[in-house]
């Protein structure tokens, strides 16, 4: 299939630098980041052919795509999903006036993946664990069983529990992810492709899923663009004890005015922390 590009049009701007700093998955395979080139890239396995996709800023409101060995329609799509780009900013600016301008400029989209369910996979793999067996667990997962591209469902439920603990080294989070992958294959919630149906993933759902806490399912209803609850971990939890001497608690108490943009703008304030 020949490569190619497109300029992909976005209703708001969008800042392509600062989404792939709003949280570390830029880092874990199969993505790569050229912050030089500002070229986010990665392979794909679409329609069982493994190519590559990439988007650079073009503009406030425009990226270009581009694409080898897979459909460009498809490559467009995957491009959007990264981006949020079907995300309206305009209910957040109201409710977060402090964070405004930067949601202007193109702040306030959280990287995502190409489905759900390699957002699903790589949180769960973040559960109890170091930054950096994430990524060696990712990248295990990304050889074997994906083959070079993230694993769908089926490959994950035919590579098994066994390897995923033994080859992967996923440890414990080998019987959650199976565990959860049938569960939501069965549901319905994911088809086998990966994309999820948002309607059926609510938290009270996703509590649900046996190994799966109030973070995992918080840090995965965010990459739905649910902003309701803040995903808390040791690092949040340090952050707002060295900084604003409270806990998680205390802290969503006080900024009771942000409403279902609670964790969108405590993400939009440890943004402005660090650009000081």
């Amino acid at each position: 299939m020949p490569a190619g590009t497109a300029v992909l049009p976005l209703a708001w701007p969008i800042d392509l630098a600062l989404t792939v700093a709003s949280h570390g998955w830029a880092q874990l395979a199969p993505w790569s980041w050229d912050a030089d080139a500002g070229r986010l890239a990665r392979r794909e396995r679409i329609d069982g052919v493994l190519g590559t996709v990439s988007v650079e800023q073009q503009g406030p409101r425009a990226v270009l795509v581009g694409w080898e060995g897979v459909p460009g329609a498809e490559a467009l799509a995957c491009a959007a999903r990264w981006l949020s780009a079907d995300w309206p900013p305009e209910a957040a600016i109201a409710a977060l006036p402090e964070a405004a301008a930067l949601i202007e400029r193109g702040a306030g989209r959280i990287l995502r993946c190409s489905t759900f369910y390699e957002d699903f996979t790589k949180t769960v793999l973040t559960i109890n664990t170091s930054w950096s067996a994430t990524c060696r667990m990712t990248a295990a997962l990304v050889v074997e069983p994906g083959g070079g591209a993230f694993p769908t469902p089926e490959a994950i439920l035919d590579y098994g529990e066994q390897r995923l603990r033994e080859r992967a080294k996923l440890g414990f989070r080998a019987a959650t992810l199976v565990a959860a992958t049938w569960q939501m294959r069965g549901d319905g919630a994911i088809d086998r492709d990966g994309d999820g149906r948002a309607e059926q993933l609510s938290y009270d759902y996703l509590i649900a899923l046996k190994g799966i806490g109030p973070y995992a399912a918080a840090h995965c209803r965010l990459l739905l663009q649910d902003f309701a609850r803040i995903p808390v971990d040791s690092v949040v939890t340090a952050h707002l004890r060295e900084r604003h001497g409270c806990d998680p608690a205390a802290f969503a108490a006080s900024r009771a005015g942000w409403g279902p943009y609670l964790a969108l703008g405590y993400r939009l304030m440890r943004l402005r922390e660090r650009l000081g």
